[in-house]
């Protein structure tokens, strides 16, 4: 004998196929002459020897065990000693009989363990069927299911265990310390039980697959003759077993054990779906049985599993290698062949491979016995001394690398990474953006999205008519759009409950955001937006026939410097889906961004107003865009005449040399009506606001000059500060007058709170003035000033700002709330934009009645509408039937006495144009309203 275990002749050969037989195929492998792929049937090795001791099993059991984890999961079992185990293992627990088959208990506890590396098997299906067999049930006769059931629940652990009777109480299924969900549960199945509901009380949670495959998917103690498991179960239990056949229990306890097995190895959930614990199992379980006879029930436990085998045509997964003195005392076995040599195992194997299929076919009782013999003690062959070091090959082979813990999730990861690597980064720079990150169409009025419009300056451009995405930081303008997505609701809400009322939209387009560090105007913007809120609450209240106005607000980004895409990708999809939308509004800032979003609106067939644009030759760019204020050319006529009514010496243009079109245009026509009303000019330009000398550098005489700033807001202050630096008298001093872009600047407290500008006037020039002139009664008792007479439209309009402007004092910040004691000019205006779409909607609908249920009118004819009507409106009469331009709405020269005072209120100096109505009362010499 070798140092690790017998020496014999044939000793490497044996060890050789025991090791191909533990060792698993592969999912795919097979023999060049056979279809059958991966797992392949095990026999059940019986190494025949003489009476007495034998080395080779315990050998071959401490070479099993002898390697680091992971190891081959088995058992060594001598069955002699197999009762005295199973007596003392049960002796000092509750059962009250011994199991059915003590060497199948023995090592299904051996087995368990869990000392093999990997996750320890668990014979859940033979456990259930071994307890059973030990259960004793009371002994009346009959309507013992719920008696069942009881201590089912009790081994599952879903009650307390306790006295029979509270077992077979109506509250057997008494809630314990199971959690909310649980207690709940229980409570049901007991009313149901008292409302007689008894298949609800029987039933057992948690052992539905186990009951499933005791009644459907096996074949012994014939389960159809149960009408329930609980029935089946009743069937194996002490004193029940009585009158069934002794032999099909057995099998079915063989059969649960082997089906545990096969459910561990298992390689497929639902025979489509990996299973990853199954693929780790390389090498089958094995089970090295020794010193077998019939007496212990060694050679009972090998032909039950023979027999289970042959009738249930099912592989499992357990390899078993038995050692007997003799073979057993049956005719098939005495007429059996003489055992192979163990020189001969592997063609020993191949012969019981080839022919199983036959002998199973008959249910032979040793079909699946594969007899070796082994030679007496003490032959020794000195040259088989290496066979063990073989052994060390019995070492399961790694999974493979998807299967392997770790591996699956590693690759998960990673897939998950990369598939949402890009979503991370695009929803990261959404959140900094103060974007919301919503796929194209994934939210209903919603499609926004990061543009890139400088160094670190991201911002959120698109659409949104939704709390979804509020635009911008300021708090009174995401108050303003938060009030307005809550009217969005409301008309919605009230055009469900009047299906036939008009129902229209329309886009307020403008740039609502802006980089961090740059003089910002969203008080302004909010304004015009309070404007829009205003209309709002006029139209969504209940009424018969008036239209119902919902607000898309959309942004360009700071300087409308993303218009021409937002038009391109956002708007335009959105008024092809949607025909109640009928117009754009808004359209900030006279610059090449916004002229080109003009033209692609017109392309598209959608009307759009301008409601603050100045921009000179803009409705050439588009057929269906109207402009509500007076273009350039009419604000130089009014800087000319204004200068010409002073009596202005000179007048001093001042710009930027590289401007807008805004600015460029506004120039040149300041030049050409100043020099056609004869007025001295001049024009100078800076590079850098901060160069511009100062106007009383040179101690010269200039209070009768007029300084014209043409420019826009953001470089204003900058310009006074350099103006007048140096200055300690306004004596000598010249007017200066500030371009319409500046009344941004004007309705911007934070702009306008700087001590420098202290004692500073300035005038400026106002596009909605008949609103600016409604004055502080407008704003603190919703009535408009008397200078502008009663009955106008401008009543109404005081009604609801006044009601605002409380509203806004009581939610937003003290340092965020309007200061202005005068109504905003911005509000006014888009206060009538949108009364524009309203009237002529509500105008088509009574001339023409409505194309369905609700329908908005066509967007061309709501443009012909603009054309053909006028309409009366907060800042005065609109009319674009002689002109799309609003050339003839008045313009007025305002003027601030100080601008550091917010309580000083702009004064009307001079006026052009319209007012209400023709026979207002006016100032011959200014026009101004008296």
């Amino acid at each position: 004998m070798s140092a690790s275990g017998p020496s014999f002749t044939g000793v490497h050969e044996l060890l050789s196929m025991i090791r191909s037989l533990i060792e698993r195929r592969r999912f795919l492998s097979g023999t060049p002459d056979t279809e059958v792929r991966g797992d392949h049937p095990l026999p059940l090795v019986c190494l025949l020897r003489e009476e007495g001791a034998n080395d080779f099993l315990p050998a071959l059991h401490r070479a099993l065990g002898g390697h680091d984890a992971p190891q081959v999961p088995h058992a060594y079992l001598d069955a002699a000693a197999v009762d005295d185990h199973v007596l003392d293992r049960w002796a000092n627990t509750d059962r009250q009989t011994l199991p059915l088959l003590p060497l199948l208990d023995e090592l299904s506890a051996a087995l368990g363990a869990d000392r093999f590396g990997g996750r320890p098997l668990r014979f859940g299906l033979y456990g259930l069927a071994d307890w059973l067999t030990a259960q004793r049930l009371s002994p009346e006769q009959g309507g013992h299911e719920q008696e069942i059931a009881d201590l089912l629940r009790r081994r599952s652990g879903r009650v307390r265990e306790s006295d029979a009777a509270a077992l077979t109480g109506a509250f057997a299924a008494a809630p314990t310390s199971v959690g909310t969900v649980g207690s709940m549960l229980y409570l049901l199945v007991a009313a149901g039980r008292r409302l007689g509901l008894r298949r609800l009380g029987r039933r057992v949670p948690g052992l539905g697959r186990e009951a499933r495959w005791f009644m459907r998917r096996q074949p012994y103690m014939v389960p159809r003759h149960s009408t329930s498991f609980a029935g089946f179960a009743e069937r194996l239990t002490e004193g029940r077993r009585g009158s069934e056949n002794p032999e099909q229990v057995r099998k079915l306890l063989v059969h649960a054990f082997l089906e545990d097995l096969r459910r561990v190895y298992r390689r497929r959930h639902r025979h489509l779906l990996p299973k990853r614990s199954g693929w780790r199992r390389t090498a089958y379980t094995t089970v090295l049985l020794d010193n077998v006879t019939e007496e212990n029930g060694g050679w009972e436990l090998l032909r039950l599993i023979n027999e289970v085998r042959n009738e249930t045509g099912e592989l499992d997964p357990l390899l078993v290698v038995a050692a007997a003195p003799r073979r057993p005392s049956s005719p098939e076995a005495e007429e059996s062949a003489e055992p192979h040599p163990p020189r001969e195992a592997h063609r020993a194997l191949e012969h019981w491979l080839n022919t199983l299929p036959g002998r199973r076919q008959r249910l032979v009782e040793n079909a699946r016995y594969l007899w070796i013999g082994l030679p007496p003690q003490g032959d020794e062959d000195p040259g088989a001394g290496d066979a063990w070091r073989t052994v060390a090959s019995f070492r399961p082979r790694a999974a493979p690398l998807p299967a392997r813990r770790g591996v699956a999730e590693l690759l998960l990861s990673a897939a998950l990474v990369l598939t949402l690597l890009p979503v991370t980064a695009n929803v990261v720079r959404s959140w900094s953006a103060d974007c919301a990150y919503v796929r194209p169409g994934f939210v209903d009025g919603v499609s926004v999205r990061v543009a890139e419009l400088g160094r670190k300056d991201r911002q959120c451009i698109g659409y949104s008519d939704n709390a979804v995405q509020v635009f911008g930081t300021n708090p009174r303008l995401r108050a303003a759009q938060a009030a307005i997505f809550e009217q969005n609701e409301v008309a919605a809400r009230l055009h469900d409950q009047q299906p036939g009322r008009p129902y229209l939209g329309i886009v307020h387009f403008v740039g609502l955001t802006h980089r961090a560090a740059s003089p910002d105007t969203d008080h302004a913007a909010a304004e015009e937006l309070e404007g829009l809120l205003l209309r709002q609450r006029a139209q969504n209240v209940k009424s018969e026939t008036q239209p119902l106005l919902r607000i898309i607000v959309a942004n360009g980004g700071d300087g409308m410097r993303k218009a021409p895409e937002v038009v391109r990708d956002m708007l335009r999809p959105l008024f092809d889906a949607d025909p109640s939308v009928l117009g754009v509004v808004g359209l900030d800032r006279t610059v090449e961004e916004t002229e080109r979003a003009i033209t692609e609106l017109g392309l598209a067939g959608i009307p759009a107003v301008g409601t603050t644009l100045t921009g000179s030759g803009l409705a050439d760019l588009s057929p269906l865009y109207f402009q509500m204020v007076p273009d350039n050319t009419r604000q130089a006529r009014l800087i000319a005449r204004y200068a010409t009514h002073l009596g202005a010496g000179k007048v001093t243009l001042h710009h930027p040399e590289d401007g807008d079109s805004y600015v460029d245009s506004l120039l040149t026509a300041t030049r050409a009506e100043l020099g056609a009303a004869g007025l001295a000019t001049e024009s100078r330009g800076w590079r850098s606001v901060g160069q511009v000398a100062s106007l009383c550098a040179d101690d010269t005489d200039r209070g009768d000059e007029i300084v014209y700033y043409i420019g826009r807001e953001n470089t204003f202050f900058d310009f006074i500060r350099s103006v007048t630096k140096g200055c300690t008298s306004r004596r000598g001093l010249p007017r200066v007058i500030a371009a319409d872009a500046v009344s941004r600047f004007v309705a911007q407290k934070e702009s306008r709170r700087h001590s420098s500008l202290a004692g500073q006037p300035m005038a400026y020039v106002g596009m909605g003035a008949l609103v600016t002139l409604a004055g502080s009664s407008c704003v603190e008792e919703g009535r408009p000033a008397s200078l502008l007479g009663p009955g106008t439209p401008l009543d109404a309009f005081c009604a609801g700002y006044a009601n605002l402007h409380r509203e806004l004092a009581r939610t937003l910040p003290e340092d965020e709330t309007p200061r202005m004691p005068w109504p905003a000019e911005r509000t006014g205006t888009t206060y009538d934009v949108a009364g524009l779409f309203v009237d002529a909607t509500a105008a088509l609908h009574e001339r023409l009645g409505p194309s369905g249920p609700g329908a908005a009118p066509h967007r061309a004819a709501v443009a012909q509408q603009l054309r053909d009507s006028t309409f009366q409106g907060a800042t005065g009469e609109v009319d674009f039937r002689e002109d799309r331009v609003g050339n003839t709405r008045n313009l007025a020269v305002l003027e601030v006495t100080d601008i550091y005072d917010l309580a000083s209120a702009p004064g009307c100096v001079f006026m052009l144009g319209d007012l209400f109505h023709p026979g207002q009362p006016r100032d011959t010499a200014t026009g101004c309203p008296r």
